[in-house]
């Protein structure tokens, strides 16, 4: 079964989260100067993860699934991003 173009769903899925990503730690950083830089490391994270899965998905076919270190360190970033935009308020 071809799986058409569920990799380039996926890759343009994965190039939102790291632009989200990084508008709410641009918005922490001028918000909150200190805890913004701890807000950075969550979109350095994601952008790592998402270059790696963006390079698997380019070889086409069926997208490899996400090891479960990467699904970890994605969701501690994630949540990390979240805590520091919940600081704010």
């Amino acid at each position: 079964m071809s799986s058409g173009l569920q990799g380039q769903r996926t890759e343009l899925a994965w190039l939102r989260m790291t632009l989200s990503s990084w508008a709410m730690a641009a918005l922490t950083v001028r918000l909150a100067f200190p805890l913004g830089l701890l807000a950075m490391t969550g979109p350095v994270a994601l952008t790592a993860i998402a270059h790696a899965r963006r390079r698997q998905l380019r070889d086409g076919g069926t997208p490899p699934t996400l090891s479960r270190g990467a699904a970890m360190l994605t969701a501690a970033a994630c949540v990390l991003i979240s805590l520091a935009g919940a600081l704010l308020f």
